[in-house]
């Protein structure tokens, strides 16, 4: 069985508010894509790799690629203007449709662990895709347009959902399609399959595996002793 990664590191990130894409911003001595990169690149399960960069940004990417070069052959693709078309691009490259099984994974989450990727892998043969997903703490409502509450939701039921997320190549492939062809866009992989009627299995996510979209974010993920 043949494992593909696509790496995500093609958005801007405006919501950071820095100058540069928040991917380039420097993390424990590294640009943050490269800190998460090699951290998967650990990972022996990964037969291929993808990395897809921001268009516009093509120089800086690579001008941090040849300063922090890759430990193991990894391909590039340029982003589109969503995350939506960054992945499908990348679905494109001819080393992700040799795969039996593709992951997909945000840059800016450096700290995915190898016993992460193993709850995937280890539950893919009966789902169409499998997701790691957190329990949510607080207490949820549902509000109108007006922000007034109408009632209160079951917690229990409810999932943070996080990257990476598993799925058998093909099904990925024909739910992108399926997507486009309808005139859809998703955020979220796992919607892209739910939409094309797909199986999907939350398994344990890990509260260390944070996304890191602000600059709070940003500072603690500097405390952490990783």
């Amino acid at each position: 069985m043949k494992i593909g990664l696509i790496l995500t590191a093609g958005g801007i990130g405006k919501r950071f508010g820095s100058e540069t894409p928040k991917q380039f911003v420097f993390l424990k001595g590294k640009p943050l894509f490269i800190l998460t990169l090699d951290n998967l690149l650990k990972i022996q399960e990964f037969n291929n790799i993808i990395l897809t960069y921001p268009k516009s940004w093509e120089n800086v990417f690579f001008d941090l690629i040849e300063q922090f070069p890759p430990s193991r052959t990894v391909d590039f693709v340029e982003g589109g203007s969503e995350r939506f078309y960054s992945v499908w691009n990348a679905l494109q490259h001819p080393s992700i449709k040799s795969t039996d099984i593709v992951l997909i994974h945000d840059a800016v989450r450096p700290f995915v662990t190898s016993s992460l990727i193993e709850r995937l892998l280890n539950g893919i043969a009966n789902f169409d895709g499998v997701i790691p997903g957190i329990k949510v703490k607080d207490t949820l409502k549902e509000s109108d347009e007006n922000g007034v509450a109408l009632h209160t939701l079951n917690r229990n039921k409810i999932f943070a959902i996080q990257t990476p997320q598993a799925f058998k190549t093909q099904i990925l492939v024909e739910s992108y399609s399926k997507a486009i062809n309808d005139g859809k866009i998703f955020t979220d992989d796992s919607g892209v399959a739910e939409f094309a009627g797909f199986r999907i299995k939350i398994v344990e996510g890990e509260e260390i595996n944070i996304k890191i979209t602000s600059p709070l974010d940003f500072a603690f993920a500097e405390f952490l002793n990783i």
